[in-house]
Protein backbone atom coordinates (compact mmCIF):
# COMPACT_ATOMS: atom_id res chain seq x y z
CA UNK A 1 0.00 0.00 0.00
CA UNK A 2 1.36 3.67 -0.64
CA UNK A 3 2.09 5.56 1.87
CA UNK A 4 -0.20 9.13 1.68
CA UNK A 5 1.15 11.26 4.39
CA UNK A 6 4.00 13.21 3.62
CA UNK A 7 6.19 16.47 4.98
CA UNK A 8 4.74 19.59 3.43
CA UNK A 9 7.44 21.96 1.66
CA UNK A 10 9.27 24.56 3.55
CA UNK A 11 7.64 26.90 0.90
CA UNK A 12 4.17 26.01 1.83
CA UNK A 13 4.93 25.50 5.74
CA UNK A 14 5.95 29.24 5.16
CA UNK A 15 2.82 30.18 3.83
CA UNK A 16 0.43 28.38 5.85
CA UNK A 17 2.30 30.53 8.47
CA UNK A 18 1.66 33.76 6.66
CA UNK A 19 -1.91 33.17 6.22
CA UNK A 20 -2.17 32.85 9.56
CA UNK A 21 -0.53 36.69 10.40
CA UNK A 22 -1.50 38.33 6.80
CA UNK A 23 -5.49 37.38 6.65
CA UNK A 24 -5.85 41.09 4.49
CA UNK A 25 -4.31 43.99 3.49
CA UNK A 26 -5.85 46.12 6.99
CA UNK A 27 -3.30 42.87 8.90
CA UNK A 28 -0.41 44.50 6.77
CA UNK A 29 -1.02 47.54 7.71
CA UNK A 30 -1.09 46.63 11.97
CA UNK A 31 1.74 44.90 11.29
CA UNK A 32 3.86 47.76 9.76
CA UNK A 33 2.78 50.11 12.28
CA UNK A 34 3.27 48.40 15.16
CA UNK A 35 6.81 48.10 14.07
CA UNK A 36 7.07 52.08 13.32
CA UNK A 37 5.92 52.55 16.79
CA UNK A 38 8.44 50.32 18.23
CA UNK A 39 10.87 52.15 16.52
CA UNK A 40 10.08 55.34 18.91
CA UNK A 41 8.13 57.29 15.32
CA UNK A 42 7.36 60.44 15.94
CA UNK A 43 5.64 60.94 12.48
CA UNK A 44 3.95 58.39 10.71
CA UNK A 45 2.92 58.87 6.81
CA UNK A 46 0.72 56.23 5.42
CA UNK A 47 -0.34 55.57 1.42
CA UNK A 48 -2.59 53.18 0.73
CA UNK A 49 -3.71 52.19 -3.18
CA UNK A 50 -7.19 50.70 -4.52
CA UNK A 51 -8.14 49.70 -0.68
CA UNK A 52 -4.38 48.24 0.25
CA UNK A 53 -4.38 45.58 -2.70
CA UNK A 54 -2.25 47.48 -5.16
CA UNK A 55 0.04 49.13 -2.13
CA UNK A 56 0.59 49.65 1.78
CA UNK A 57 3.70 52.25 1.98
CA UNK A 58 4.23 53.32 5.55
CA UNK A 59 7.19 55.98 6.24
CA UNK A 60 8.82 56.97 9.51
CA UNK A 61 11.15 58.86 11.31
CA UNK A 62 11.86 56.00 13.78
CA UNK A 63 15.41 54.61 14.85
CA UNK A 64 16.01 53.03 11.25
CA UNK A 65 17.80 49.65 10.74
CA UNK A 66 21.35 48.60 10.04
CA UNK A 67 22.25 46.86 6.56
CA UNK A 68 22.73 43.75 8.56
CA UNK A 69 19.01 44.16 10.43
CA UNK A 70 17.22 44.84 7.20
CA UNK A 71 18.79 42.00 5.31
CA UNK A 72 17.20 39.44 8.33
CA UNK A 73 14.50 41.44 9.15
CA UNK A 74 12.66 39.61 6.57
CA UNK A 75 13.49 36.14 8.35
CA UNK A 76 10.92 33.77 10.59
CA UNK A 77 11.59 34.66 13.98
CA UNK A 78 13.79 37.19 14.08
CA UNK A 79 13.44 40.23 16.11
CA UNK A 80 15.26 42.45 18.26
CA UNK A 81 12.83 42.14 21.14
CA UNK A 82 12.97 38.84 22.99
CA UNK A 83 16.06 36.74 23.86
CA UNK A 84 15.01 34.40 26.08
CA UNK A 85 11.79 32.50 27.17
CA UNK A 86 11.33 34.44 29.95
CA UNK A 87 10.35 37.61 27.62
CA UNK A 88 7.24 36.32 26.54
CA UNK A 89 6.10 36.70 29.96
CA UNK A 90 7.38 40.53 30.41
CA UNK A 91 5.67 41.88 26.58
CA UNK A 92 6.10 45.51 26.29
CA UNK A 93 6.40 45.83 22.42
CA UNK A 94 4.11 45.81 19.92
CA UNK A 95 5.57 43.22 18.18
CA UNK A 96 7.23 40.17 19.14
CA UNK A 97 6.57 37.40 17.40
CA UNK A 98 9.22 38.14 14.59
CA UNK A 99 6.81 37.19 11.61
CA UNK A 100 5.33 40.50 10.24
CA UNK A 101 7.83 41.33 8.09
CA UNK A 102 8.87 37.45 6.82
CA UNK A 103 4.79 36.51 6.37
CA UNK A 104 4.38 40.04 4.32
CA UNK A 105 7.18 38.65 2.49
CA UNK A 106 6.42 35.58 1.24
CA UNK A 107 2.70 37.12 0.10
CA UNK A 108 3.41 40.34 -1.57
CA UNK A 109 6.24 42.12 -3.91
CA UNK A 110 8.23 43.95 -0.15
CA UNK A 111 10.46 47.13 -1.02
CA UNK A 112 12.53 48.34 2.31
CA UNK A 113 14.41 51.50 2.67
CA UNK A 114 16.16 52.58 5.93
CA UNK A 115 18.77 53.69 7.83
CA UNK A 116 20.19 53.99 11.35
CA UNK A 117 21.84 57.01 12.87
CA UNK A 118 25.34 55.08 13.25
CA UNK A 119 25.40 54.37 9.43
CA UNK A 120 26.70 56.96 6.94
CA UNK A 121 24.12 55.76 3.83
CA UNK A 122 21.06 53.42 4.59
CA UNK A 123 20.39 50.04 2.37
CA UNK A 124 17.25 50.23 -0.26
CA UNK A 125 15.89 45.99 -0.38
CA UNK A 126 13.84 44.43 -2.89
CA UNK A 127 12.01 41.43 -1.52
CA UNK A 128 10.10 38.62 -3.46
CA UNK A 129 8.57 35.08 -2.40
CA UNK A 130 10.97 36.02 0.82
CA UNK A 131 13.93 36.28 -1.14
CA UNK A 132 15.70 39.18 -1.59
CA UNK A 133 16.16 39.80 -5.30
CA UNK A 134 18.26 43.18 -5.09
CA UNK A 135 20.03 45.36 -3.09
CA UNK A 136 21.43 48.75 -3.13
CA UNK A 137 23.25 51.48 -1.16
CA UNK A 138 20.48 54.62 -0.28
CA UNK A 139 21.35 57.99 0.63
CA UNK A 140 18.31 59.48 3.02
CA UNK A 141 17.49 60.49 6.17
CA UNK A 142 17.33 58.34 9.33
CA UNK A 143 13.77 56.26 9.65
CA UNK A 144 12.23 53.43 7.20
CA UNK A 145 10.15 53.37 4.22
CA UNK A 146 7.96 50.02 3.61
CA UNK A 147 6.08 49.55 0.35
CA UNK A 148 4.03 46.53 -0.40
CA UNK A 149 2.74 45.86 -3.65
CA UNK A 150 0.61 43.71 -5.11
CA UNK A 151 -0.37 41.80 -2.14
CA UNK A 152 -1.08 37.97 -2.51
CA UNK A 153 -0.04 38.48 -6.09
CA UNK A 154 1.54 34.97 -6.13
CA UNK A 155 -1.56 33.55 -4.57
CA UNK A 156 -4.47 34.20 -6.65
CA UNK A 157 -7.06 31.81 -4.47
CA UNK A 158 -5.96 33.85 -1.19
CA UNK A 159 -6.45 37.26 -3.56
CA UNK A 160 -9.77 36.16 -5.12
CA UNK A 161 -11.31 36.09 -1.56
CA UNK A 162 -10.76 39.46 -0.67
CA UNK A 163 -14.21 41.24 -0.23
CA UNK A 164 -14.82 44.21 -1.76
CA UNK A 165 -12.65 47.76 -2.35
CA UNK A 166 -15.12 49.68 -0.17
CA UNK A 167 -14.52 46.25 2.70
CA UNK A 168 -10.79 46.08 2.52
CA UNK A 169 -10.82 49.69 3.33
CA UNK A 170 -13.25 49.98 5.93
CA UNK A 171 -11.18 47.19 7.43
CA UNK A 172 -7.78 48.98 7.39
CA UNK A 173 -9.72 52.10 9.05
CA UNK A 174 -10.66 50.44 11.54
CA UNK A 175 -7.47 49.28 12.16
CA UNK A 176 -5.76 52.44 11.93
CA UNK A 177 -8.17 54.07 14.02
CA UNK A 178 -7.27 51.20 16.91
CA UNK A 179 -3.48 52.58 16.70
CA UNK A 180 -4.28 56.22 16.81
CA UNK A 181 -6.11 55.87 19.59
CA UNK A 182 -3.72 54.28 21.86
CA UNK A 183 -0.71 55.88 20.51
CA UNK A 184 -1.59 59.80 20.57
CA UNK A 185 1.63 60.93 20.78
CA UNK A 186 2.20 60.43 17.51
CA UNK A 187 1.53 62.29 14.09
CA UNK A 188 -0.17 60.61 11.55
CA UNK A 189 -0.96 61.07 7.77
CA UNK A 190 -3.06 59.11 5.89
CA UNK A 191 -3.54 58.90 2.46
CA UNK A 192 -5.76 57.03 0.07
CA UNK A 193 -5.57 57.07 -3.52
CA UNK A 194 -3.66 60.39 -3.67
CA UNK A 195 -5.97 62.17 -1.40
CA UNK A 196 -5.49 62.72 2.10
CA UNK A 197 -7.71 61.59 4.21
CA UNK A 198 -6.26 61.92 7.88
CA UNK A 199 -4.12 64.08 9.65
CA UNK A 200 -3.78 63.66 13.26
CA UNK A 201 -1.33 65.44 15.31
CA UNK A 202 -0.83 64.67 19.36
CA UNK A 203 -3.85 64.95 21.46
CA UNK A 204 -5.96 63.55 24.31
CA UNK A 205 -8.15 60.92 24.18
CA UNK A 206 -11.18 63.06 24.40
CA UNK A 207 -9.99 64.90 21.49
CA UNK A 208 -8.84 61.89 19.59
CA UNK A 209 -12.34 60.39 20.33
CA UNK A 210 -13.98 63.71 19.04
CA UNK A 211 -11.40 63.86 15.66
CA UNK A 212 -12.44 60.00 14.58
CA UNK A 213 -16.16 60.15 15.23
CA UNK A 214 -17.43 63.55 15.16
CA UNK A 215 -20.29 64.92 17.34
CA UNK A 216 -21.38 60.94 17.90
CA UNK A 217 -19.98 61.45 21.53
CA UNK A 218 -21.40 64.08 23.00
CA UNK A 219 -22.86 61.23 25.59
CA UNK A 220 -19.17 60.12 26.72
CA UNK A 221 -18.79 60.74 30.60
CA UNK A 222 -15.14 59.77 31.92
CA UNK A 223 -14.54 56.23 33.97
CA UNK A 224 -11.16 55.89 36.29
CA UNK A 225 -10.45 53.16 38.54
CA UNK A 226 -6.85 52.33 40.28
CA UNK A 227 -6.73 49.34 42.19
CA UNK A 228 -3.27 47.53 43.37
CA UNK A 229 -1.30 46.77 39.94
CA UNK A 230 -4.54 47.59 38.02
CA UNK A 231 -5.31 51.55 35.78
CA UNK A 232 -8.41 51.39 34.09
CA UNK A 233 -9.47 54.90 32.52
CA UNK A 234 -11.22 56.03 29.08
CA UNK A 235 -14.85 57.00 28.53
CA UNK A 236 -17.93 54.95 28.57
CA UNK A 237 -21.56 56.19 26.76
CA UNK A 238 -24.58 57.39 29.10
CA UNK A 239 -27.87 56.37 27.20
CA UNK A 240 -28.64 58.12 24.30
CA UNK A 241 -31.64 57.63 21.54
CA UNK A 242 -30.24 59.54 19.20
CA UNK A 243 -27.32 56.90 19.13
CA UNK A 244 -27.95 53.81 16.23
CA UNK A 245 -24.90 51.76 16.75
CA UNK A 246 -22.04 52.44 19.65
CA UNK A 247 -18.05 52.30 18.84
CA UNK A 248 -16.54 49.68 21.27
CA UNK A 249 -12.98 49.99 22.05
CA UNK A 250 -10.69 47.75 24.79
CA UNK A 251 -7.36 48.07 25.20
CA UNK A 252 -4.76 46.60 27.26
CA UNK A 253 -1.49 48.12 27.62
CA UNK A 254 -2.33 50.33 24.31
CA UNK A 255 -3.02 47.31 22.13
CA UNK A 256 -6.36 46.78 21.01
CA UNK A 257 -7.85 43.46 21.50
CA UNK A 258 -11.19 41.19 21.65
CA UNK A 259 -12.15 40.14 25.25
CA UNK A 260 -15.58 38.40 25.16
CA UNK A 261 -15.62 38.03 29.21
CA UNK A 262 -14.58 42.21 29.64
CA UNK A 263 -17.01 42.80 26.88
CA UNK A 264 -20.27 41.24 28.49
CA UNK A 265 -18.83 42.45 31.43
CA UNK A 266 -19.31 45.91 30.42
CA UNK A 267 -22.47 45.79 27.97
CA UNK A 268 -24.46 44.04 31.02
CA UNK A 269 -23.46 47.05 32.95
CA UNK A 270 -26.76 48.34 31.12
CA UNK A 271 -28.89 46.12 32.46
CA UNK A 272 -32.03 48.22 32.67
CA UNK A 273 -30.89 51.46 31.28
CA UNK A 274 -30.26 49.84 27.14
CA UNK A 275 -32.57 47.98 25.26
CA UNK A 276 -30.15 47.60 22.68
CA UNK A 277 -26.83 46.50 23.73
CA UNK A 278 -25.09 47.94 20.01
CA UNK A 279 -26.14 51.36 20.80
CA UNK A 280 -23.31 51.54 24.03
CA UNK A 281 -20.14 53.11 23.06
CA UNK A 282 -16.89 52.29 25.38
CA UNK A 283 -13.46 53.41 25.19
CA UNK A 284 -11.70 51.52 28.08
CA UNK A 285 -7.86 51.42 27.85
CA UNK A 286 -6.05 48.56 30.89
CA UNK A 287 -2.95 49.02 32.34
CA UNK A 288 -1.98 46.27 34.03
CA UNK A 289 1.39 44.71 34.92
CA UNK A 290 3.02 42.85 31.99
CA UNK A 291 3.59 40.03 34.00
CA UNK A 292 -0.17 39.16 34.47
CA UNK A 293 -0.73 39.24 30.83
CA UNK A 294 -0.51 36.44 28.01
CA UNK A 295 -0.40 37.33 24.66
CA UNK A 296 0.74 33.92 23.25
CA UNK A 297 -2.62 32.76 22.65
CA UNK A 298 -3.31 34.11 19.01
CA UNK A 299 -0.79 34.26 15.83
CA UNK A 300 -2.14 37.89 15.28
CA UNK A 301 -2.80 38.99 19.01
CA UNK A 302 -5.80 39.81 19.10
CA UNK A 303 -6.71 37.78 22.01
CA UNK A 304 -5.55 38.50 25.19
CA UNK A 305 -5.78 36.06 28.25
CA UNK A 306 -5.41 37.84 31.95
CA UNK A 307 -4.96 36.31 35.21
CA UNK A 308 -7.18 39.17 37.45
CA UNK A 309 -9.72 39.07 34.51
CA UNK A 310 -12.55 38.75 36.75
CA UNK A 311 -11.87 41.32 39.39
CA UNK A 312 -11.21 43.97 36.39
CA UNK A 313 -14.32 42.52 35.01
CA UNK A 314 -16.14 42.89 38.12
CA UNK A 315 -15.09 46.81 38.94
CA UNK A 316 -15.16 48.34 35.59
CA UNK A 317 -19.42 46.75 35.81
CA UNK A 318 -19.88 48.34 38.85
CA UNK A 319 -18.16 52.04 37.98
CA UNK A 320 -20.34 51.99 35.00
CA UNK A 321 -23.35 51.31 37.15
CA UNK A 322 -22.39 53.80 39.22
CA UNK A 323 -21.92 56.47 36.65
CA UNK A 324 -25.40 55.66 34.64
CA UNK A 325 -26.93 55.44 38.44
CA UNK A 326 -25.29 58.84 38.99
CA UNK A 327 -26.75 59.92 35.44
CA UNK A 328 -30.08 59.03 36.10
CA UNK A 329 -30.32 60.54 38.99
CA UNK A 330 -29.58 63.84 37.05
CA UNK A 331 -31.89 63.20 35.00
CA UNK A 332 -34.88 62.26 37.30
CA UNK A 333 -34.21 66.29 38.43
CA UNK A 334 -34.32 67.74 34.88
CA UNK A 335 -37.35 66.58 33.88
CA UNK A 336 -38.75 68.51 37.07
CA UNK A 337 -38.53 71.93 35.41
CA UNK A 338 -35.99 72.94 38.26
CA UNK A 339 -34.98 77.17 37.97
CA UNK A 340 -31.30 77.69 36.58
CA UNK A 341 -30.37 79.54 40.02
CA UNK A 342 -31.61 76.57 42.55
CA UNK A 343 -30.04 77.71 45.92
CA UNK A 344 -27.70 75.82 47.20
CA UNK A 345 -29.79 74.82 50.55
CA UNK A 346 -33.04 72.92 48.35
CA UNK A 347 -30.65 71.36 45.87
CA UNK A 348 -28.20 69.64 49.10
CA UNK A 349 -31.80 68.92 50.31
CA UNK A 350 -32.89 67.09 47.25
CA UNK A 351 -29.69 64.95 46.88
CA UNK A 352 -28.31 63.22 49.70
CA UNK A 353 -24.87 62.63 47.60
CA UNK A 354 -23.00 65.39 48.97
CA UNK A 355 -19.79 64.00 47.23
CA UNK A 356 -21.69 64.78 43.46
CA UNK A 357 -23.07 67.61 44.79
CA UNK A 358 -20.70 70.16 43.30
CA UNK A 359 -20.56 68.56 39.77
CA UNK A 360 -24.75 67.55 39.74
CA UNK A 361 -24.86 71.72 40.32
CA UNK A 362 -22.89 72.29 36.85
CA UNK A 363 -25.01 69.84 35.31
CA UNK A 364 -28.52 71.17 36.23
CA UNK A 365 -27.34 74.26 34.89
CA UNK A 366 -25.77 73.40 32.10
CA UNK A 367 -29.04 71.21 30.79
CA UNK A 368 -31.28 74.44 32.20
CA UNK A 369 -29.73 76.64 30.21
CA UNK A 370 -29.42 74.20 27.07
CA UNK A 371 -33.50 73.91 27.49
CA UNK A 372 -33.60 77.88 27.46
CA UNK A 373 -31.47 78.58 24.23
CA UNK A 374 -33.32 75.52 22.54
CA UNK A 375 -36.62 77.20 23.59
CA UNK A 376 -35.60 80.45 22.70
CA UNK A 377 -34.19 79.49 18.87
CA UNK A 378 -37.41 78.06 18.36
CA UNK A 379 -39.41 80.71 19.68
CA UNK A 380 -40.61 84.53 18.08
CA UNK A 381 -37.22 86.22 17.41
CA UNK A 382 -39.34 89.45 18.14
CA UNK A 383 -39.39 88.25 22.50
CA UNK A 384 -35.93 87.86 22.40
CA UNK A 385 -34.09 90.27 24.46
CA UNK A 386 -30.89 89.26 22.95
CA UNK A 387 -28.75 92.86 22.31
CA UNK A 388 -25.37 93.61 21.63
CA UNK A 389 -24.76 96.73 23.64
CA UNK A 390 -21.93 98.94 22.91
CA UNK A 391 -21.93 101.12 25.92
CA UNK A 392 -20.76 97.43 27.74
CA UNK A 393 -17.25 96.66 25.28
CA UNK A 394 -15.09 99.02 26.69
CA UNK A 395 -16.30 97.83 30.52
CA UNK A 396 -15.95 94.20 29.26
CA UNK A 397 -12.37 95.03 27.77
CA UNK A 398 -11.69 96.44 31.20
CA UNK A 399 -12.97 93.43 33.20
CA UNK A 400 -11.17 90.59 30.60
CA UNK A 401 -7.96 92.37 30.83
CA UNK A 402 -7.98 93.07 35.06
CA UNK A 403 -9.72 89.55 35.51
CA UNK A 404 -6.86 86.28 36.61
CA UNK A 405 -9.53 83.82 35.96
CA UNK A 406 -12.76 83.84 33.92
CA UNK A 407 -15.48 81.25 34.51
CA UNK A 408 -17.07 79.97 31.91
CA UNK A 409 -19.61 77.68 30.12
CA UNK A 410 -20.65 75.96 26.84
CA UNK A 411 -24.12 75.70 25.87
CA UNK A 412 -25.03 73.98 22.76
CA UNK A 413 -21.11 73.72 21.83
CA UNK A 414 -22.13 76.85 20.48
CA UNK A 415 -21.93 79.86 22.59
CA UNK A 416 -19.31 80.14 25.74
CA UNK A 417 -21.03 81.66 28.53
CA UNK A 418 -19.74 84.02 31.33
CA UNK A 419 -21.02 86.96 33.97
CA UNK A 420 -20.08 90.64 34.25
CA UNK A 421 -20.10 92.02 37.65
CA UNK A 422 -23.07 89.65 38.78
CA UNK A 423 -25.25 91.73 36.72
CA UNK A 424 -25.30 91.12 32.60
CA UNK A 425 -24.47 87.26 31.04
CA UNK A 426 -22.88 87.45 27.90
CA UNK A 427 -22.88 84.65 25.33
CA UNK A 428 -20.27 84.73 22.82
CA UNK A 429 -20.48 82.55 19.91
CA UNK A 430 -17.25 80.72 19.68
CA UNK A 431 -16.55 80.59 15.47
CA UNK A 432 -17.14 84.32 14.80
CA UNK A 433 -15.12 84.63 17.93
CA UNK A 434 -12.38 82.67 17.02
CA UNK A 435 -12.59 84.25 13.33
CA UNK A 436 -12.48 87.59 14.90
CA UNK A 437 -9.74 86.36 16.79
CA UNK A 438 -7.37 84.90 13.12
CA UNK A 439 -8.69 87.91 11.30
CA UNK A 440 -7.28 90.90 13.18
CA UNK A 441 -4.01 88.34 14.26
CA UNK A 442 -3.12 88.10 10.37
CA UNK A 443 -3.73 91.83 9.37
CA UNK A 444 -1.69 92.86 12.27
CA UNK A 445 1.35 90.63 11.55
CA UNK A 446 3.92 89.89 9.05
CA UNK A 447 6.78 87.25 8.86
CA UNK A 448 4.61 85.04 11.17
CA UNK A 449 6.38 81.71 13.11
CA UNK A 450 5.31 78.75 11.52
CA UNK A 451 5.10 74.94 12.42
CA UNK A 452 6.97 73.20 9.89
CA UNK A 453 6.27 68.95 8.76
CA UNK A 454 8.68 66.37 8.46
CA UNK A 455 7.26 65.80 5.06
CA UNK A 456 5.63 67.98 2.82
CA UNK A 457 1.90 67.64 2.75
CA UNK A 458 0.23 67.70 -1.09
CA UNK A 459 -2.86 68.96 -2.19
CA UNK A 460 -3.66 68.59 -6.16
CA UNK A 461 -4.59 71.64 -8.42
CA UNK A 462 -6.56 72.14 -11.34
CA UNK A 463 -5.35 74.46 -13.79
CA UNK A 464 -7.39 77.53 -12.49
CA UNK A 465 -6.52 76.55 -9.19
CA UNK A 466 -2.78 76.67 -10.20
CA UNK A 467 -2.94 80.25 -11.50
CA UNK A 468 -5.03 81.45 -8.71
CA UNK A 469 -2.60 79.93 -6.29
CA UNK A 470 0.51 81.48 -8.18
CA UNK A 471 -0.79 84.98 -7.73
CA UNK A 472 -0.88 84.72 -4.48
CA UNK A 473 2.07 82.99 -3.60
CA UNK A 474 3.64 85.77 -1.89
CA UNK A 475 1.59 86.65 0.37
CA UNK A 476 0.72 82.95 1.51
CA UNK A 477 4.81 83.26 2.34
CA UNK A 478 4.48 86.66 4.59
CA UNK A 479 1.37 84.83 6.69
CA UNK A 480 3.71 81.68 7.00
CA UNK A 481 2.53 79.26 4.48
CA UNK A 482 6.03 77.88 3.45
CA UNK A 483 5.27 76.07 0.11
CA UNK A 484 5.91 75.05 -3.15
CA UNK A 485 4.24 74.79 -6.29
CA UNK A 486 5.07 72.33 -9.01
CA UNK A 487 2.89 71.06 -12.10
CA UNK A 488 -0.48 70.06 -10.81
CA UNK A 489 0.46 70.37 -6.80
CA UNK A 490 1.07 72.39 -4.27
CA UNK A 491 3.67 71.13 -1.23
CA UNK A 492 3.24 72.99 1.63
CA UNK A 493 6.20 72.46 4.04
CA UNK A 494 5.13 74.63 7.31
CA UNK A 495 1.58 76.67 8.40
CA UNK A 496 1.37 79.41 10.10
CA UNK A 497 1.15 78.53 13.97
CA UNK A 498 -2.25 80.06 14.71
CA UNK A 499 -3.71 77.12 12.17
CA UNK A 500 -4.59 73.92 14.03
CA UNK A 501 -3.10 71.02 11.22
CA UNK A 502 -6.49 69.26 10.68
CA UNK A 503 -8.06 72.46 9.36
CA UNK A 504 -5.09 72.51 6.95
CA UNK A 505 -6.59 71.17 4.24
CA UNK A 506 -10.09 73.00 4.71
CA UNK A 507 -8.18 76.28 4.81
CA UNK A 508 -5.82 75.57 1.09
CA UNK A 509 -9.64 74.26 -0.25
CA UNK A 510 -11.16 77.47 0.25
CA UNK A 511 -8.31 79.57 -0.69
CA UNK A 512 -7.81 77.90 -4.35
CA UNK A 513 -11.57 78.03 -4.57
CA UNK A 514 -11.67 81.44 -5.04
CA UNK A 515 -9.91 83.20 -8.19
CA UNK A 516 -7.66 85.54 -7.32
CA UNK A 517 -6.05 88.24 -9.65
CA UNK A 518 -2.21 88.93 -9.76
CA UNK A 519 -1.87 92.40 -8.35
CA UNK A 520 -4.70 92.95 -7.06
CA UNK A 521 -5.26 95.45 -3.77
CA UNK A 522 -7.95 92.91 -1.72
CA UNK A 523 -6.05 89.66 -2.38
CA UNK A 524 -4.30 90.30 0.97
CA UNK A 525 -7.73 90.82 2.76
CA UNK A 526 -9.68 88.55 1.03
CA UNK A 527 -7.00 85.97 2.09
CA UNK A 528 -6.94 86.57 5.69
CA UNK A 529 -11.25 86.93 5.37
CA UNK A 530 -10.44 83.08 3.48
CA UNK A 531 -8.15 81.84 6.33
CA UNK A 532 -9.68 83.01 9.75
CA UNK A 533 -13.00 81.72 8.38
CA UNK A 534 -11.98 78.19 7.69
CA UNK A 535 -9.59 78.03 9.95
CA UNK A 536 -11.92 79.07 13.22
CA UNK A 537 -13.49 76.49 15.80
CA UNK A 538 -16.60 75.08 14.51
CA UNK A 539 -19.91 74.90 15.85
CA UNK A 540 -20.01 71.93 17.34
CA UNK A 541 -17.02 71.34 18.88
CA UNK A 542 -16.40 70.90 22.59
CA UNK A 543 -14.15 73.36 24.25
CA UNK A 544 -12.38 72.66 27.73
CA UNK A 545 -12.31 75.91 30.21
CA UNK A 546 -9.07 76.57 29.41
CA UNK A 547 -9.57 76.93 26.03
CA UNK A 548 -13.04 78.96 26.84
CA UNK A 549 -11.04 81.34 28.56
CA UNK A 550 -8.21 82.05 26.53
CA UNK A 551 -10.75 82.60 23.50
CA UNK A 552 -12.69 85.46 25.80
CA UNK A 553 -9.42 87.25 26.74
CA UNK A 554 -8.10 87.55 22.61
CA UNK A 555 -11.57 88.36 21.70
CA UNK A 556 -11.91 91.48 24.23
CA UNK A 557 -8.03 92.81 23.05
CA UNK A 558 -9.15 92.44 20.09
CA UNK A 559 -9.86 96.27 18.16
CA UNK A 560 -13.43 95.58 17.21
CA UNK A 561 -14.97 92.32 19.44
CA UNK A 562 -18.14 93.17 18.70
CA UNK A 563 -18.68 92.47 14.75
CA UNK A 564 -17.10 89.96 12.34
CA UNK A 565 -15.60 91.29 9.12
CA UNK A 566 -19.06 90.67 7.61
CA UNK A 567 -20.74 92.48 10.28
CA UNK A 568 -22.40 89.58 12.33
CA UNK A 569 -22.23 89.87 15.68
CA UNK A 570 -20.00 88.25 17.81
CA UNK A 571 -21.22 88.01 21.47
CA UNK A 572 -25.01 88.73 22.86
CA UNK A 573 -25.64 90.74 26.27
CA UNK A 574 -28.49 88.67 28.17
CA UNK A 575 -29.85 91.64 30.65
CA UNK A 576 -32.52 91.69 33.35
CA UNK A 577 -35.22 91.59 30.87
CA UNK A 578 -34.34 88.50 29.80
CA UNK A 579 -34.36 87.01 32.85
CA UNK A 580 -37.77 88.44 34.17
CA UNK A 581 -39.06 86.94 30.68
Amino acid sequence: MKNVIQFLPEKVIQQIAAGEVIQRPSSVLRELLENAIDANAKMIDIFIKDSGKTLIQLIDDGIGMSIHDAKISIQRHATSKIKKTDDLFQIKTKGFRGEALASIALISQLEIQTKNKENIVGIQLFVEEGKIKKKIPLNMLQGTRISVKNIFYKLPVRRQFLKSSKIEYQHIIHEFYKIVLAHRNITYRFYHNDKIIFFFKKASLIERIQEIFKNKKKNLVPIFIKKNRILVEGFVSVPDVSIKKGDQFLLVNQRCVTHLFLHKKIIHAYDGFLKDFKTASYFIFISIDSSLVNWNIHPTKKEVKLEEEEIIGKMIQQEIKNILFFQYKVKSKELKNYDVFLSCKSLKKDYLLSSFYDKLYNKEKIFQLENWFQKINESDSDTLTFKNNFQLTNELCYYISRKIEIKTLQINRKYIIFVLNNEYMILVDQHRAHQNILFEFFLRKKNLLSQQFIFPIEVKLLNREFISLNNIKNDLIDFGFHLYICNESVYLYSVPENIHQNMLIEVIQNIITYDFIKGEKNNKKKLIQIISKSASIKYGTKLYSERMECIIKDLFSCHNPNYTYSGDPVFFVLNKNFFKK
